[in-house]
């Protein structure tokens, strides 16, 4: 009896792991596109052969500075961030829009890598074989949103030249929040995928719009659920790789020996603020700057509220 019992419940064990087998299909990431023929911006080969976009915004007079804008494992539109670009400029300074590794313009395989090291080192080997910080003194700065911070806080302390590093909501310590939060079948799922499927994309970094709380948050997933330019899902492999990054920000902020500017949110519904004091209690550099930005959300609204901080902080550099 106890033998058939057994053995009932292997076979349905079996047919569980099957069924989870069979259903490791997974979520399909747009093929990446072709950059039309009048596209502003050019493609760098880097070390693995691989073709990476770069878009650059140049003022008309000499610039003074050069601003990279490091995007996360979602990628950017340097055309939707027009705005950010300009405000980041004020017609003095250059800025520098690097699609990611796999996204974007950019070649690589969409939603899963073996490593997340290998956009990192892309990076750093773009912004270091740039001439222009090296020329008239200009100053190499860095700029991170998000999830982009604890890669340009690598970043940052692997290059020879940084001279100060510009933070939005770094997500060191989340909180839920609706329509980003996974819910409790969504972990089942990913549990399910890490085990028997890791490489296969399956969580939606774009989020749920229809239930974001908050309207320009809500707008800008909108958004980033239809922009081709954006992946949308992830392997569970490649999220474990981001966690890992999001977690050692502390301990990368006490090697940061360059100028900080941290902004925070007070609106964010994403990041937890504690999570920023933590960071900025660590950074290693004396000279910091931390402010909070009234009415600011998680997303695009902290940035631009916050503009004229930004561009007087990098003026004082």
């Amino acid at each position: 009896m106890k033998k058939n019992k057994n053995s009932l419940l292997s076979g349905v064990a079996l047919f569980l792991i099957s069924l989870m087998l069979i259903s490791c299909s997974g979520m399909k990431n747009p093929d990446r596109p072709i950059p039309k023929d009048n596209e502003e911006g050019s493609f760098i080969t880097v070390r693995d052969g691989l073709k990476i976009f770069v878009y650059e915004f140049v003022p008309a007079r000499e610039f003074k500075n050069t601003i990279y804008i490091v995007s996360g494992i979602t990628g950017i539109n340097h055309n939707s961030e027009k705005e950010i670009i300009e405000r980041l400029s004020n017609r003095e300074n250059r800025v520098v829009v690097i699609h990611p590794l796999a996204t974007g313009y950019s070649e690589g395989k969409r939603g899963d890598s073996q490593n997340l090291s290998d956009l990192i080192a892309d990076y750093v080997e773009i912004i270091k074989g740039d001439k222009f910080p090296l020329e008239n003194k200009r100053k190499c700065i860095l700029y991170g949103h998000s999830m982009s911070c604890a890669i340009a806080l690598i970043i940052a302390n692997e290059l020879e030249y940084t001279d100060g590093l510009i933070l939005v909501n770094p997500p060191y310590k989340l909180k839920s929040a609706k329509g980003m939060t996974p819910d409790f079948g969504d972990y089942l799922n990913y549990i399910g995928y890490y085990i028997f499927a890791p490489h296969v994309p399956v969580v939606n970094m774009a989020g749920d719009p229809s239930v974001i709380e908050n309207a320009a948050d809500r707008r800008e997933s909108e958004t980033r659920n239809n922009d081709p330019l954006l992946v949308k899902y992830f392997s569970m492999h490649y999220m474990s790789e981001s966690k890992k990054i999001m977690v050692a920000m502390v301990k990368n902020a006490q090697q940061a020996d360059y100028l900080l500017l941290l902004l925070y949110g007070e609106n964010d519904l994403i990041v937890d603020k504690a999570g920023c004091d933590e960071i900025f209690a660590a950074w290693k550099g004396q000279n910091k700057n931390y402010e909070i930005i009234k009415g600011g959300s998680h997303g695009k609204s902290t940035v631009l509220k916050g503009s004229e901080l930004i561009i007087k902080w990098v003026e004082s550099i």
